[in-house]
């Protein structure tokens, strides 16, 4: 897939009667370049530097799917390909790990979404190295399915997953008032402290 001829002619593509429309605006409003529009998919991509989460790169890559019963076969197969087609579509310059990870957001646009489907947008998603992947989801009374409880393991980023799922679920077309992540506010501050006192202790130490 030619990504950048998709990006060219994404806009051209969409029409106002798509019926993902409105969430291609709110990826434009959420600062996302798109990458691919089909008739059930769109992907989008952002790279952004959050000095207030430890001083980190996030690379994300969102897939808004609209398909007609989302279930746990549904998105578990999702979850193998949009995976590999995220390293594929959106990759990274700097290394995983390395003051960067991978963010893999997938927000379904589902006439129906079944118990299964629900529990498994709302649990804990499994752990990987520098590296997420959070589904969500809504139905077409309205109801929307998002992860409930935080994971220890990312925890400062996921204010901000919430917020851009939640914007594609139920778009706004309002302008990009992103969160600050207060816990990443307060663990950068003790890093930098703890940083300058290391610079402190060695200066006086070869000095």
């Amino acid at each position: 897939m030619l990504y950048g001829l998709s990006n060219l002619l994404a806009t051209e593509f969409m029409t106002a009667d798509h019926p993902l429309s409105a969430q291609q605006q709110e990826l434009s409003h959420l600062n996302f370049r798109v990458l691919e529009v089909t008739p059930d998919t769109i992907i989008g991509a952002r790279r952004t530097f959050n000095w207030e989460c430890l001083l980190t790169w996030v690379n994300y890559t969102v897939f808004v799917r609209r398909v007609p019963l989302l279930n746990a076969q549904v998105m578990e197969t999702d979850q193998q390909n949009l995976m590999q087609k995220a390293q594929q579509a959106n990759q990274s310059p700097l290394p995983r790990g390395f003051q960067s990870g991978n963010a893999v957001l997938v927000a379904y646009i589902a006439d129906q979404v079944d118990l299964e489907a629900r529990q498994l947008c709302q649990r804990k998603t499994k752990i990987r190295f520098a590296q997420f992947y959070v589904p969500a989801a809504s139905d077409h009374e309205g109801q929307t399915y998002l992860i409930q409880k935080t994971p220890l393991w990312g925890f400062i980023y996921y204010v901000k997953f919430r917020y851009i799922l939640n914007r594609l679920l139920k778009p706004t077309g309002t302008p990009n008032q992103e969160p600050r992540s207060t816990a990443g506010l307060i663990l950068t501050g003790v890093f930098v402290l703890y940083m300058l006192f290391l610079v402190v202790i060695l200066a006086t130490i070869f000095n």
